[in-house]
């Protein structure tokens, strides 16, 4: 079964908008007539059960959702009146209903039950969804009579691929080396070794579990040593998420997977580039053609709207109050244009709520509204750019501002300078393996010092002063205690030992938590103590502390090892420029009218700051025009 694009646009298998002209009892009084077709009550119910409508229902922000609520109950009344005369015969409609029960898994009579409490679930009874199907089965029908002989031309394709780059890259990858053990400690041991500038590949060639016999080497072939640029399925998902936050040349943390420990070294980050026309030239002409076939669904959904004839009998809660809130050039942008631009962005409707209801109208309804009306901008300003961009008109839009940005490089005076007004972006933390001895005087932790610089190891000059030890693993700033992280990462108090990487702290005195007396211990301290006489047990005692620890201070890293990375962020920066600086033009040059709340109308300064697009907006199928008709119910 094929729901098509129309469908899509408008009908969903959710309560709300699915029952219009249904012929059920009990439906209530109409609520609002569209072309004649009676809506009820109960459907007008259904459509308030969906949660976006339901959110918020008083003020200025529930009067908005009632507005888009009733625009999208005409728009699904003029949909099925426009396919109403479409015949779908009962095999079809029983094939459809077959096919879904299959896809939901609740197939073949054993199963009736579970599809009868599925469907009750959204509203229907077995007739009132197998009529949704037949409506939607018509849509479809009248979907392919609308776009069923449209092609696309070569000149089509091939600005639709220019201004549409990023949908048709290469997969970003990494040429990497691995160990792979099966101890923690071992890992983290290999891991400073090859920090400390020991050659990666004899460490996975003696350590590794896993391409040992390729020097470490991922994607390499049998007999190899060298790696060759794999992408994110090469690597189990936690390693690869490390590998490639990279994004660049470097060593990863141990990673734990499986029940083994990873260490990655990326020698080479490839970034996703575009792939070249020839080898995506058809996957782009069939994209081309979803466009072209959508742009014109979009074109005569919204003439159904426009042409729309929407009443209210007396006594009805509903209304449409629907003003112009902005022209560009004559085209009139209104409430239901900034309501369905707002209110179906998925971040805005996740934090909707009667609590952020004033938060949404002071703050977002005006960035919205200038979105909107630059989306506007745009789209009537990229019949100016001389190629033919195809979709909605919020994709062509979007469209317009890709193909302006196409041809963006970065040369390398811009990527040193990027790189160097940025370096702070490029520092690798600070890192400590370290260990912790604590000694109940001042006595023993100056006298395992001493031990551990005349060549004595930690766990025997600990021991003979009688001091805890503690391993603390690996630690970056943040991670432990606040004396212990700004010994580590803040101070320099620590001597070098002898025969390695090692240091020894000085001594630090800390204040640490006394574990509290069994009930029975205290109760005879009391008794000790005399009669009348409540003895105090200290609550902390001094400790003294001294760290032994390999630290590795922060240090930044290479141009040569981030290059891609910094590249890509200067490729995107002036892509960002070049649209801004289009779109700034074709506003300034547009005639653009905002109207406030009085309804007097100002034109809007050349000079004002101009906001491009935003991705939700810009992209959204439901920020096209949505103008209704002269003389429509307000």
């Amino acid at each position: 079964m094929s729901i098509g694009l129309l469908a899509g646009m408008v009908i969903s298998f959710t309560p709300g908008l699915s029952m219009i002209g249904a012929q059920q009892t009990a439906r209530g009084p109409v609520q609002m007539t569209v072309n004649g077709l009676n809506i009820h009550e109960l459907d007008v119910q259904q459509a308030r059960s969906n949660a976006l409508y339901a959110s918020v229902t008083e003020g200025e922000v529930g009067a908005d959702l009632q507005r888009l609520m009733v625009d999208q109950l005409v728009r699904q009344a003029v949909l099925q009146q426009a396919a109403s005369r479409i015949n779908v015969s009962s095999g079809e409609v029983r094939r459809a209903v077959n096919d879904f029960r299959e896809e939901r898994g609740v197939a073949g009579g054993r199963n009736d039950r579970a599809y009868q409490q599925l469907i009750a679930s959204a509203g229907f009874t077995d007739q009132t969804f197998r009529d949704y199907l037949r409506d939607q089965l018509r849509i479809a029908k009248f979907e392919e009579r609308l776009v069923g002989d449209v092609t696309v031309t070569d000149e089509e394709v091939e600005a639709f691929y220019q201004s549409h780059l990023s949908a048709y890259q290469t997969e970003e990858r990494v040429s990497a080396r691995q160990i792979v053990v099966d101890d923690e400690a071992l890992a983290q041991e290999l891991r400073k070794r090859a920090i400390a500038g020991e050659g990666f590949a004899a460490l996975a060639r003696e350590h590794s579990l896993d391409l040992a016999d390729r020097d470490g080497a991922v994607g390499a072939a049998s007999g190899e040593t060298q790696p060759r640029p794999v992408g994110r399925p090469a690597l189990p998902t936690p390693v690869a998420n490390a590998a490639f936050a990279l994004r660049g040349a470097g060593i990863t943390d141990v990673i734990p997977s499986n029940n083994r420990y990873y260490v990655v070294m990326v020698e080479e980050y490839h970034p996703a580039t575009p792939r070249p026309f020839e080898e995506v030239a058809e996957a782009v002409r069939e994209d081309a053609l979803n466009a072209k076939k959508t742009g014109i669904v979009e074109a005569e959904l919204d003439r159904l709207r426009e042409e729309a004839n929407v009443t209210f009998p007396a006594g009805s809660p509903l209304s449409f109050d629907n003003p112009v809130l902005a022209e560009v050039n004559g085209v009139e942008i209104r409430a239901v244009d900034l309501d369905s631009a707002l209110y179906t962005n998925p971040q805005i409707q996740q934090a909707l709520s009667p609590q952020t209801a004033d938060l949404i109208v002071g703050l977002f309804k005006p960035t919205v509204l200038s979105q909107v009306i630059d989306t506007e901008v745009a789209y009537q300003a990229a019949e100016s750019l001389g190629v033919p961009l195809l979709g909605t008109r919020a994709g062509i839009a979007q469209a317009a501002l890709d193909y302006v940005g196409r041809d963006a490089t970065a040369s390398d005076e811009e990527i040193v300078e990027f790189y160097e007004m940025n370096r702070a972006a490029f520092v690798l933390p600070a890192e400590a393996v370290a260990t912790r001895v604590d000694f109940g005087s001042q006595a023993a932790a100056t006298a395992f010092r001493e031990a551990l610089l005349n060549g004595s190891d930690v766990e025997t000059a600990a021991a003979e002063q009688g001091g805890t030890v503690a391993e603390l693993g690996l630690l970056k700033p943040g991670q432990t205690e606040p004396e212990i992280d700004a010994a580590l990462f803040a101070a320099d108090a620590f001597e070098a030992l002898p025969g390695g990487a090692l240091q020894v702290s000085d001594i630090l005195v800390l204040q640490t938590e006394v574990a509290a007396e069994p009930a029975a211990d205290a109760e005879a301290a009391d008794d000790a103590a005399g009669d009348g006489a409540v003895s105090e047990a200290p609550t902390t005692r001094e400790a003294f502390v001294v760290l032994v620890a390999e630290r590795i201070p922060e240090r930044v890293r290479p141009l040569e090892d981030v290059r891609a990375q910094v590249e890509a962020a200067v490729l995107a920066q002036k892509r960002q420029a070049a649209r801004s600086a289009w779109l700034a033009e074709q506003r300034a040059a547009a005639d653009i009218v905002e109207y406030g709340a009085s309804g007097a109308a100002f034109e809007v300064p050349a000079t004002e700051t101009v906001t491009e697009p935003g991705t939700d907006a810009a992209a959204s199928e439901d920020a096209a025009d949505e103008t209704p008709a002269e003389g429509e119910a307000q």
